[in-house]
């Protein structure tokens, strides 16, 4: 039998997670932690990918981003669901629905129940949870097919970690202001701020809320980071991986909007 020191214990204790061939070798960061990433995604983006590379740790952001989404769809369900009824009175889809059953879907919407603000609080966390996985699997496979050497695990860790910026970071920026000026629709961080008194089913206006959010660029814009630390890819081909599928899959709500509205 072989005698090991213990030095040679703890050597074979921490080992290196495995790598794809060709990609970056993975940090191992004796430092990682959930509150350094989430400080390192604002200030100190390519050492957090550096880590998610190593420990992707994906479903972590995920819980994140289900207990805001649905803590603020809870806190704003008395203001967003008789807004969302008013914007879509007007609507092609509402024209086709009787004036008296409208009326019974605006008075449901004014006088929810705690059961049902807690399904619909938790339901949008998850729905906001299984998108981030859906784009992850969108990024993995385009990344791949890009020349990305890496894992799917680390695609979904770069896309969960870097989606806490619209997706947790969002909603904790527009709660105040919700409450404040009690709309959802007329609270936007980004190109949209610019039409202030636009009706929000309007061509333009729904164009500007897709693609001028400014939390959904710096998201990103660390994805980007992200993918060519990780996956080796050089930042014109990350960029053309990351843009270009979120441009794609983004004029599906968008399309539906602009159909029926």
């Amino acid at each position: 039998m072989t005698d090991l020191t213990p030095g040679d214990v703890d050597a074979m204790s921490v080992q290196k997670p495995f790598a794809a061939p060709g990609a970056p070798p993975p940090v191992v960061d004796a430092n990682d932690s959930i509150g350094g990433r989430l400080r390192d995604l604002v200030m100190h983006p390519g050492r957090l990918m550096a880590r998610v590379g190593a420990r992707p740790l994906w479903w972590v952001p995920g819980l994140v981003v289900l207990v805001v989404v649905a803590a603020f769809s809870w806190l704003t369900s008395p203001i967003s669901g008789p807004e969302q009824m008013e914007m879509m009175r007007h609507s092609k889809l509402m024209s086709m629905m009787p004036e008296e059953q409208w009326q019974q879907q605006y008075d449901a919407a004014m006088n929810l129940s705690a059961a049902k603000r807690i399904f619909q609080a938790v339901t949008g966390g998850l729905m906001a949870w299984i998108m981030m996985l859906v784009f992850g699997f969108v990024l993995g496979f385009f990344v791949r097919m890009s020349g990305g050497k890496g894992t799917m695990r680390q695609a979904l860790g770069i896309t969960a970690w870097a989606g806490l910026l619209p997706f947790a970071l969002g909603p904790l920026v527009k709660l105040p202001l919700v409450l404040t000026t009690e709309s959802v629709f007329h609270v936007n961080i980004g190109l949209a701020a610019l039409m202030p008194n636009a009706e929000p089913g309007s061509p333009l206006f729904q164009v500007l809320m897709s693609y001028g959010d400014f939390l959904t660029w710096w998201g990103l814009a660390v994805m980007v980071i992200g993918f060519a630390e990780v996956f080796g890819l050089t930042r014109k081909a990350a960029v053309t991986s990351v843009v270009l599928p979120w441009a794609l899959l983004s004029l599906i709500p968008l399309g539906v909007s602009l159909i029926f509205m």
